[in-house]
């Protein structure tokens, strides 16, 4: 029995020691910190070199330098007299919350070049666009979003450059091409900016392309019964304006007429007379020459 108790306090000795002995053998290691910024100033945003943690080259006691990790230490940058621009901030080892036990050798980053910006809201107006491949005979008439003005939010000296939001739609057309086409399209703004709505219904307006043309057509008198009627010229000219694609052959000419006009009360005598144009669908009339055909008008 005395036997016993002797190797249980000889046993208890030597892991007394042993712990002693680990405890003060001293190691160099790197270690991790995390920065957290203190009393941030209202409205201020650091826009640039904050970074999330340091690192800490120390040397210590290898019992205790295990124990860091678990200790939840962090390394405090007071950003409250911080005012618009550029800083530099240093890295102080007196404010690394470690005691006098650890012996600080190195930190990196040793120092923070940060850049101070204030978060502002500003409206602007948005600017629409459309691309893609268009049927040769059509343009682009008009692009419109909806709605025309947006609130954009962000740093101060960048939001002072922009005057405009961009939006564009991309759609291709190459045959069919419809009068108007919508849809929702996301603004072209830098990464840092944050706009409200994000999206504006685009919507973009098409039409053929035109060209004037002189067109001589036949002049129809229909005379009204009981009278005859001689005109100064049998033929009047029109400038017309219309789809490039109509003009391409001679076919729309059959869709258009020039009929004299008599008025209800008629009576013989000499008279400049209107006359009426008929066009093909998406012409319109320019000019006429003549714009009266003189007439005389007697009973038969």
């Amino acid at each position: 029995m005395k036997n016993w108790q002797t190797i249980l306090l000889s046993l208890s000795l030597a892991i007394f020691t042993w712990f002693l002995v680990t405890g003060r053998e001293v190691v160099e290691t790197w270690v991790e910190m995390p920065v957290v910024m203190t009393n941030p100033p209202e409205g201020l945003i650091i826009e640039e070199g904050l970074v999330d943690k340091i690192q800490i080259r120390l040397r210590g006691p290898k019992g205790l330098v295990g124990n860091l990790s678990s200790q939840n230490l962090s390394y405090p940058i007071d950003v409250g007299k911080l005012q618009i621009g550029k800083h530099v901030v240093d890295i102080e080892s007196s404010k690394i919350p470690l005691s006098s036990t650890y012996e600080i050798i190195e930190v990196k980053p040793n120092r923070l070049n940060l850049v101070v910006d204030r978060r502002i809201s500003k409206t602007i107006e948005v600017e629409a666009a459309w691309t893609g491949e268009l049927n040769s005979d059509y343009m682009i008439q008009e692009v419109v979003a909806a709605p025309d003005l947006i609130v954009i939010r962000g740093p101060e000296t960048l939001l002072r450059k922009i005057l405009k939001a961009k939006v564009v739609m991309k759609e291709d057309f190459p045959d069919d091409v419809p009068k108007s086409w919508a849809e929702n399209v996301g603004l072209e703004l830098p990464g840092k900016i944050e706009a409200s709505p994000g999206q504006v219904r685009v919507e973009a307006f098409f039409g053929p392309k035109t060209r004037q043309v002189w067109v001589k057509l036949p002049l129809d008198v229909q005379v009204p019964e009981g009278y005859k009627a001689s005109v100064t010229q049998d033929f009047v000219r029109l400038l017309i304006e219309g789809p490039i694609s109509l003009f391409r052959d001679n076919e729309y000419r059959k869709e258009m007429t020039a009929v004299l006009k008599f008025g209800r009360e008629i009576a013989s005598g000499k008279y400049e007379l209107n006359y009426d144009v008929s066009l093909p669908d998406g012409c319109r009339l320019e000019k006429m020459n003549p714009e009266t055909v003189q007439t005389i008008i007697k009973k038969k």
